[in-house]
């Protein structure tokens, strides 16, 4: 751990640039986009020809399923620009709502009306196609990147012990409730303060704050490739316990557990009375000064070994009871940080230094050098396209 107030940004010109202008998001966000980001859930593409449209790194992009599985695709038409889909979800074939240009599930143009007429050549020796993703999946969590030549490592890499844990969390057969808010501040700014636990005295005094500050012996951190996580009252080997019974499918949470994934997820595991919910919150980039939140909760089922049926009966019975409150809690918590957010937005021309921080939100300065190594420099020459 690092001593209080000695996090300096390796790259000070970058701290909050794209926070302030819309040219040095796109910039940022076309970096952020090479690297795994969650795009959607397998439950919104369970049968074949499903699709769903998403966002990453600052482009639309949909995904959908073939009969050989999930594919994704920039959302352009490769003929004049046209959003190939232009609802937030659906059904059917890949076919441009403009020229009526149909693509295969290649993303290869072989559908495209009087193309000899027109063009002189064969849809074959046209060649046109849509720019692809890579596409994965962690149980019901689907990821994507834009191919590129410098993190091309597979998605159980990237996310390394979180790999199993995500798994384990959000594995086929529950159905998770969604909702989403929008916050009016860059997406940096709220991502930093799920990393932050020092300002719950002041920001949450009804919830997290009740109690006062977290005394610094029950405040545990682990760091793990990108990704970081916070563990309450936990020990040196708590991590590595809960890899292994996630894997073992045995895992029993015994507390509040958070964890980051770079550069824009956090999951969270919450035992609440006979129940524990699995959480999900991404913070979506859509510009520079605005953010998309969206939070996913789901029931997480203790072992059956640790599950009599009379205990299970009064757990069914009591879950939409606790996801209820779980939500209503939730959007609080969301409120007051949003609040706290957009007051730094308003004041983003005047962040022309990295912070001071102290051992309650040290995994910001991981994050921020992980930002910093990922996106680089922001001047325009320096964005070579891939």
């Amino acid at each position: 751990m690092q001593d209080a107030g000695m996090f300096v940004a390796p790259r000070p010109a970058v701290w909050s640039q794209a926070m302030r202008s819309m040219d040095d998001f796109w910039r940022e966000q076309a970096e952020i986009g090479k690297i795994w980001q969650l795009v959607g859930l397998t439950t919104s593409v369970e049968r074949e020809g499903e699709w769903f449209r998403s966002t990453l790194g600052g482009r639309s992009i949909f995904v959908q399923r073939f009969k050989d599985g999930l594919r994704g695709f920039e959302n352009v038409c490769v003929h004049r620009g046209h959003p190939l889909r232009t609802e937030d979800k659906g059904n059917g074939p890949i076919r441009c709502g403009f020229h009526h240009w149909q693509y295969d599930q290649h993303g290869r143009a072989l559908g495209i009306p009087k193309c000899n007429e027109m063009f002189g050549a064969s849809p074959r020796e046209l060649n046109a196609r849509l720019r692809t993703l890579d596409v994965a999946n962690c149980g019901i969590l689907i990821f994507a990147r834009f191919p590129n030549e410098r993190f091309h490592e597979p998605l159980e890499t990237y996310l390394g012990p979180g790999f199993d844990i995500l798994r384990s969390l959000w594995s086929e057969g529950r159905s998770p409730y969604i909702w989403s808010t929008e916050l009016k501040a860059n997406w940096r700014l709220g991502h930093h303060i799920s990393l932050d636990d020092y300002h719950i005295v002041a920001v949450h005094p009804s919830t997290f704050g009740k109690n006062g500050y977290l005394p610094q012996e029950v405040v545990k951190y682990y760091r793990f490739g990108r990704h970081s996580a916070y563990f309450y009252n936990a020990d040196e080997k708590a991590l590595q316990k809960m890899v292994e019974d996630c894997r073992n499918g045995t895992f029993q949470p015994d507390g509040y557990r958070i964890m980051q994934f770079f550069p824009n997820l956090v999951a969270s595991v919450s035992p609440i009375g006979s129940a524990c919910l699995a959480g999900i919150m991404q913070y979506v980039p859509v510009a520079h000064d605005r953010t998309r939140l969206f939070m996913i909760i789901q029931d997480y089922p203790r072992p059956a070994a640790d599950q009599s049926r009379s205990r299970a009966l009064v757990r069914r019975l009591k879950l939409p009871i606790i996801l209820r409150s779980a939500q209503l809690m939730t959007r609080k918590i969301f409120k007051e940080d949003n609040a706290v957010c957009e007051h730094m937005q308003a004041i983003v021309h005047q962040l022309d230094r990295p912070p001071i921080l102290g051992r309650q939100e040290e995994r910001i300065g991981w994050f921020e050098e992980n930002y910093a190594d990922v996106v680089g420099d922001l001047r325009p020459s320096s964005v070579a396209a891939d």
